[in-house]
């Protein structure tokens, strides 16, 4: 079943700089998974993508590089049971910022920038 959200990084960027920081935020941002299982244990009946985008909020930082953000979403993502992300980005990624994202997921990485810069990402099954 496919579950996909949409996600406007650049939104994300303007509301992470104006945003202060508790001690737990921080932590969350300095050591993801804290952030992952803080919030898995007060999970709310919030819609999905209400949910994302507070735990994104807390856990990614725009002090680090957009492709190590973008990799943090997706795990965020992938915990919430979400198959499919359509992130909307400020500018498209390049070839090598492409790779390392899939190099670091388990996903399949496509771009568009019809009306806006779109990164479509779809989160592949894990096997064991």
């Amino acid at each position: 079943m496919s579950n996909k959200i949409e996600f406007d990084y650049s939104s994300f960027l303007v509301n992470s700089s104006k945003q202060k920081w508790t001690f737990s935020q921080a932590l969350k941002s300095i050591i993801p998974t804290f952030g992952t299982v803080w919030n898995a244990s007060v999970h709310d009946a919030r819609p999905l993508s209400e949910r994302l985008q507070a735990e994104a909020l807390q856990v990614l930082s725009s002090h680090i590089n957009d492709e190590s953000n973008i990799i943090r979403l997706i795990r965020l993502a992938r915990i919430e049971g979400i198959t499919d992300l359509e992130i909307k980005l400020p500018y498209t990624l390049d070839e090598e910022q492409i790779n390392y994202i899939l190099e670091n997921t388990f996903t399949d990485i496509s771009q568009s920038t019809d009306d806006f810069d779109l990164l479509h990402v779809h989160l592949n099954e894990k096997t064991q």
